[in-house]
């Protein structure tokens, strides 16, 4: 059984901390231009930084995903010989303000703009001084549409739990921090394992276990972690788990608490007397409506899950999601979901965090 120690690795937790300082500095205010063509990217960045006194940030296609923790006001993309802006434009289409610079922009790259939600197209051959208006317009444009507007939402959580005031910090660290983690792990058993640990590091001592839905109705434990559970009973609880909660949290994927006795018989039924003196938090890993995993965490009831813990999991469920997606995309389209979990010399037994 693999075992990791509660805490990430410190060179990756460096890397995140360094990013969420800068995230700082540019969440809600920034430009980011993404583009593998130098030239034109100089180009429109020197514009940009005409009108807000700020370079903005340049990124090549391959680490588009580095715009989930810098979360900009705007997101320029250069138009590339292989259209790799369709499909990043429409990841990201109901995250960002987003706009595309071509140099000759043809009928159907407009259409495909407007499908994905872009609200300017910038012609790269135009004279310089009527493209750097249209970059001086779309700016302050966005620039007043995001100083209007509220924030929006940093977390994924019920409407009864959100009460994090704008620009709240915490969770802003949250998002960059575990954004970082997350993009580092390249296979389903890694990023469990890493999502488990970072959650003990921010939430405090608790128990959890992911689940992993299979091609079939059941669900597979993926990852989890015993934290005071006697360990002559953990496998039965965990088989108690995924037989009455998993399929739960699929029926209602949305973050839940329960707390007292009556909402522990209601999650779990006839086995709710394995967590006698607990209460339990579930939810889903969801991408674009399909549930990828379900992660349920209780502890003892004198320890309650409070708000910030909840606002902080909302955070940690997005990214875990957005992540999970990926490495299927990537790795694993035609492999089935209960293969996930690697290769032979893990055996059966799912990664235990800590």
């Amino acid at each position: 059984m693999a075992e990791a120690s509660p805490e990430p690795k410190k060179n990756r937790r460096s890397q995140a901390s360094n990013l969420a300082a800068s995230t700082a500095a540019t969440a809600s205010s920034g430009v980011a231009i993404v583009t593998d063509n130098h030239d034109y990217g100089v180009l429109v960045s020197g514009m940009v930084k005409a009108t807000l006194g700020l370079a903005p940030v340049m990124l090549a296609y391959e680490h588009s995903d580095d715009l989930i923790a810098l979360r900009p006001d705007l997101v320029v993309f250069v138009a590339d010989d292989h259209g790799r802006w369709r499909s990043i434009a429409r990841e990201f289409q109901d995250e960002f303000d987003m706009a595309l610079a071509a140099e000759s922009p043809t009928i159907d790259d407009a259409a495909d703009a407007m499908r994905r939600g872009m609200v300017d197209l910038l012609v790269l051959d135009d004279s310089q001084r009527a493209l750097a208006r249209c970059v001086t317009d779309l700016v302050r444009r966005t620039r007043r549409q995001a100083e209007d507007e509220a924030p929006r939402p940093l977390a994924l959580v019920p409407a009864d739990m959100s009460h994090a005031q704008n620009g709240d910090m915490d969770l802003v660290t949250v998002r960059a921090e575990f954004g970082v983690l997350a993009r580092l792990e390249l296979d389903v058993e890694s990023l469990l394992r890493t999502t488990l640990e970072y959650v003990l590091h921010k939430i405090g001592p608790t128990n959890a276990a992911v689940f992993l839905p299979t091609s079939g109705q059941d669900f597979t434990l993926g990852a989890y972690v015993n934290y005071d559970c006697p360990r002559d009973c953990v496998d039965m609880l965990l088989d108690h788990v995924a037989a009455s909660v998993a399929p739960a949290i699929e029926a209602d994927p949305s973050m839940r608490l329960h707390r007292g006795e009556e909402a522990l018989d209601d999650l779990m039924g006839e086995h709710a007397a394995w967590l006698t003196g607990c209460e339990a938090v579930t939810f889903a890993a969801e991408h674009d409506g399909e549930m990828l995993a379900a992660v349920a965490l209780f502890r003892d009831d004198r320890d309650p899950f409070d708000v910030r813990t909840m606002q902080r999991l909302g955070v940690i469920s997005e990214l875990l999601a957005q992540q999970l997606a990926r490495i299927i995309r990537v790795h694993h389209r035609h492999v089935p979901i209960d293969q996930w979990g690697g290769s032979d010399e893990h055996g059966e037994d799912p990664p235990m965090a800590a």
